[in-house]
């Protein structure tokens, strides 16, 4: 029976031939078990693929053990959210990371000054959102860790040099290279139901850098607005001078979709501390689970303060909390 193997199935095989790192090898190659034909005709390239990955899961977990495990571009999370910025040489991620961070990064007028990932804390009132450089993404740069770093952070800002020849071109050159990597750039990250093991959503936001040139604001801003203004929301702004990044905290929290909870002790007045962060839509009962697994099953009733709304009533375990909110809460 033939196999009928489907042109995306092709082109994955192809990129897979042509990888060389392992961590690539494996994306891969879960992606050509996820979209290969499933009928008789694949049943023994399927079990090929299968034990294909089996043993290259097999040989990475040995050379992470040989080395210690340890992954240069990996960096631990830290505040409320990771977000990479994403750009061609010389677009001035590096400065705006120094402008709106504490970071230090090395800026240079030539290109691929960032060799290793660097974090900068970004404050937003009383929590901080961790931006971080990455080298640029580039033909001339394709190593995997880097792209695995894209994979696992919750934001990803692609930055649009507005001085470029095309900066329309330079933000579709980084999708692409994002997409061979099995890393889709959506306006609205979403649940993939797909079941696909490899392929990733990340939701984007576009910085519009170096607004501040001369006719920078004119029609290359205007281009990308037309090429993406529909769906992306595109920050003009400018790492020289601070223009338009004042509210960029806000921005990102409001994009990366969580919400901060408060919590006083019954019968005590309200001191502000550090909050609990959830997602969006988190329940009464998921804040007693963050808080300890106990509380939440042994929880009685909660009062509620927040948004100028309510004032101290009875929310029950399904009550979906906002931002700001106060609980106290009776286990």
């Amino acid at each position: 029976m033939p196999a009928n193997l489907t042109p995306e199935y092709i082109k994955l095989e192809e990129q897979y031939r042509a990888a060389r790192e392992p961590n690539e090898k494996l994306v891969l190659l879960r992606e050509m078990l996820r979209v290969i034909p499933k009928h008789k005709g694949t049943d023994h390239m399927q079990g090929d693929l299968r034990r294909r990955i089996s043993k290259l899961e097999d040989t990475i977990q040995q050379q992470r053990k040989k080395g210690g495990g340890r992954d240069l571009f990996h960096v631990p999370r830290e505040g409320v959210g990771q977000v990479l910025f994403a750009g061609v040489p010389n677009s001035g991620k590096s400065s705006l990371l120094a402008r709106v961070t504490n970071a230090t990064p090395q800026v240079a007028e030539y290109p691929f000054t960032t060799h290793q990932p660097l974090p900068g804390m970004l404050p937003f009132e009383d929590v901080q959102i961790q931006l971080i450089d990455v080298p640029p993404l580039s033909r001339d740069y394709t190593e995997t860790a880097l792209f695995n770093a894209y994979r696992i952070c919750h934001l990803v800002l692609l930055v649009a040099d507005l001085t470029a020849p095309d900066p329309v071109d330079t933000v579709l050159e980084c999708i692409g290279l994002l997409e061979e990597h099995l890393i889709e750039i959506v306006p609205h990250a979403v649940e993939r139901s797909d079941g696909s093991l490899s392929r990733v959503e990340k939701q984007a936001l576009i910085l519009a850098n170096k607004c501040d040139v001369e006719g920078a604001g004119g029609a290359p801003l205007q281009s990308l607005r037309e090429a993406f203004g529909d769906s992306y929301r595109i920050l003009p702004c400018s790492a020289a001078t601070g223009e338009g990044l004042a509210d960029l905290g806000t921005i990102l929290f409001e994009t990366l979709r969580i919400v901060r909870v408060y919590t006083k002790k019954p019968g005590k007045k309200f001191e502000r501390d550090q909050p609990f962060v959830l997602p969006a839509g988190a329940t009464v009962e998921d804040v007693a689970r963050a808080i300890h697994k106990d509380i939440a099953a042994s929880l009685r009733f909660v009062r509620l303060w927040g948004s100028g709304k309510h004032e101290g009533i009875n929310a029950s375990r399904e009550h979906v909390v906002a931002d700001g909110d106060v609980l106290e809460i009776h286990a």
